[in-house]
Protein backbone atom coordinates (compact mmCIF):
# COMPACT_ATOMS: atom_id res chain seq x y z
CA UNK A 1 0.00 0.00 0.00
CA UNK A 2 1.29 3.27 -0.51
CA UNK A 3 1.34 6.05 2.32
CA UNK A 4 -0.24 9.59 1.84
CA UNK A 5 1.91 12.49 3.14
CA UNK A 6 3.41 12.20 6.89
CA UNK A 7 -0.21 11.44 8.31
CA UNK A 8 0.15 7.90 8.03
CA UNK A 9 -2.92 7.51 6.07
CA UNK A 10 -2.70 4.76 3.45
CA UNK A 11 -4.45 4.67 -0.10
CA UNK A 12 -6.32 1.09 -0.55
CA UNK A 13 -6.55 0.36 -4.30
CA UNK A 14 -10.34 0.36 -5.53
CA UNK A 15 -11.76 -2.01 -7.56
CA UNK A 16 -14.94 -1.40 -9.83
CA UNK A 17 -16.63 -3.96 -11.68
CA UNK A 18 -20.16 -5.17 -12.46
CA UNK A 19 -23.01 -4.70 -9.67
CA UNK A 20 -22.99 -7.78 -7.85
CA UNK A 21 -19.76 -8.93 -8.30
CA UNK A 22 -18.57 -9.09 -5.27
CA UNK A 23 -21.34 -11.36 -3.97
CA UNK A 24 -21.03 -13.89 -6.83
CA UNK A 25 -16.97 -14.08 -6.09
CA UNK A 26 -18.30 -14.85 -2.56
CA UNK A 27 -21.08 -17.15 -3.72
CA UNK A 28 -18.21 -19.19 -5.97
CA UNK A 29 -15.93 -19.16 -2.64
CA UNK A 30 -18.60 -20.77 -0.67
CA UNK A 31 -19.90 -23.29 -3.30
CA UNK A 32 -16.32 -24.29 -3.76
CA UNK A 33 -15.01 -24.78 -0.33
CA UNK A 34 -14.79 -27.83 1.52
CA UNK A 35 -18.63 -28.95 3.03
CA UNK A 36 -19.16 -28.72 6.78
CA UNK A 37 -18.25 -31.79 8.74
CA UNK A 38 -21.60 -33.62 10.47
CA UNK A 39 -19.36 -32.51 13.88
CA UNK A 40 -20.87 -28.83 12.64
CA UNK A 41 -24.76 -28.26 13.85
CA UNK A 42 -26.58 -25.99 11.94
CA UNK A 43 -27.77 -22.87 13.46
CA UNK A 44 -31.71 -22.51 14.21
CA UNK A 45 -32.75 -19.17 15.41
CA UNK A 46 -36.35 -18.68 16.49
CA UNK A 47 -38.29 -15.78 18.18
CA UNK A 48 -39.11 -15.66 21.68
CA UNK A 49 -42.00 -13.47 22.54
CA UNK A 50 -42.70 -13.12 26.61
CA UNK A 51 -46.25 -12.01 27.43
CA UNK A 52 -45.86 -8.38 29.27
CA UNK A 53 -42.62 -7.98 27.77
CA UNK A 54 -42.71 -5.37 24.59
CA UNK A 55 -39.59 -6.75 22.57
CA UNK A 56 -39.04 -9.77 21.15
CA UNK A 57 -35.73 -11.95 21.17
CA UNK A 58 -33.96 -14.36 18.84
CA UNK A 59 -32.56 -17.75 19.90
CA UNK A 60 -30.50 -20.39 18.44
CA UNK A 61 -31.83 -23.45 19.76
CA UNK A 62 -29.71 -25.85 18.25
CA UNK A 63 -27.14 -24.31 20.63
CA UNK A 64 -28.25 -25.67 23.57
CA UNK A 65 -27.85 -29.64 24.78
CA UNK A 66 -31.46 -29.54 26.54
CA UNK A 67 -34.16 -28.32 27.56
CA UNK A 68 -33.02 -27.31 30.86
CA UNK A 69 -30.26 -25.58 29.07
CA UNK A 70 -32.62 -23.41 27.06
CA UNK A 71 -34.92 -22.53 30.29
CA UNK A 72 -31.73 -21.68 32.23
CA UNK A 73 -31.11 -19.01 29.11
CA UNK A 74 -34.40 -17.61 28.39
CA UNK A 75 -34.61 -16.69 32.62
CA UNK A 76 -31.08 -15.10 32.07
CA UNK A 77 -32.68 -13.38 28.87
CA UNK A 78 -35.86 -12.18 29.67
CA UNK A 79 -34.27 -10.98 33.65
CA UNK A 80 -36.31 -13.21 35.84
CA UNK A 81 -36.08 -16.78 37.62
CA UNK A 82 -39.86 -17.60 37.21
CA UNK A 83 -39.92 -20.05 34.04
CA UNK A 84 -40.02 -23.55 33.98
CA UNK A 85 -41.11 -26.26 32.19
CA UNK A 86 -44.57 -27.86 32.61
CA UNK A 87 -43.92 -31.41 33.71
CA UNK A 88 -45.51 -31.47 36.96
CA UNK A 89 -42.51 -31.18 39.02
CA UNK A 90 -42.56 -27.35 39.46
CA UNK A 91 -44.31 -24.67 40.61
CA UNK A 92 -43.42 -22.13 38.04
CA UNK A 93 -45.15 -18.94 37.27
CA UNK A 94 -44.50 -19.31 33.80
CA UNK A 95 -44.45 -21.70 30.80
CA UNK A 96 -42.37 -22.11 27.57
CA UNK A 97 -44.84 -22.97 24.76
CA UNK A 98 -43.35 -22.96 20.38
CA UNK A 99 -45.39 -23.73 17.26
CA UNK A 100 -44.06 -26.57 15.69
CA UNK A 101 -43.91 -26.91 11.58
CA UNK A 102 -47.91 -27.24 11.59
CA UNK A 103 -48.62 -24.29 13.31
CA UNK A 104 -49.82 -26.19 16.17
CA UNK A 105 -48.82 -24.78 19.47
CA UNK A 106 -46.99 -27.22 22.43
CA UNK A 107 -45.33 -27.31 25.24
CA UNK A 108 -41.44 -27.22 25.76
CA UNK A 109 -40.77 -30.63 26.71
CA UNK A 110 -43.30 -32.42 24.96
CA UNK A 111 -41.28 -34.39 22.45
CA UNK A 112 -37.80 -35.19 22.33
CA UNK A 113 -35.11 -32.41 22.09
CA UNK A 114 -33.81 -33.47 18.55
CA UNK A 115 -37.16 -32.83 17.57
CA UNK A 116 -38.37 -29.71 19.12
CA UNK A 117 -35.14 -28.30 17.67
CA UNK A 118 -35.83 -29.69 14.35
CA UNK A 119 -39.84 -28.46 14.58
CA UNK A 120 -39.69 -25.48 16.64
CA UNK A 121 -40.82 -22.01 14.22
CA UNK A 122 -41.44 -19.85 16.94
CA UNK A 123 -41.79 -19.89 20.98
CA UNK A 124 -43.54 -17.68 23.82
CA UNK A 125 -43.65 -17.90 27.36
CA UNK A 126 -46.73 -17.38 28.57
CA UNK A 127 -48.21 -17.40 32.10
CA UNK A 128 -48.33 -21.20 33.10
CA UNK A 129 -52.07 -20.55 34.11
CA UNK A 130 -53.10 -20.18 30.54
CA UNK A 131 -51.08 -23.01 28.97
CA UNK A 132 -51.99 -25.57 31.40
CA UNK A 133 -54.11 -26.97 28.71
CA UNK A 134 -51.64 -27.51 26.34
CA UNK A 135 -50.74 -30.69 27.38
CA UNK A 136 -51.98 -34.02 28.62
CA UNK A 137 -49.29 -34.27 30.85
CA UNK A 138 -50.10 -30.95 32.64
CA UNK A 139 -53.84 -32.05 33.33
CA UNK A 140 -52.52 -35.65 34.64
CA UNK A 141 -50.28 -33.80 37.36
CA UNK A 142 -52.65 -31.40 38.00
CA UNK A 143 -55.40 -34.77 39.27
Amino acid sequence: MASYGDDGVELTELTLGPPGANARRARRARKNAQPPSSSTMQAYFVKVSMDGTPYLRKVDVAAYGDYLELVDALNDMFFCSSIGLMDGYGDWEHAVVYEDGDGDWMLVGDVPWEMFVSSCKRMRVMRACEARGLSSNALTSAL
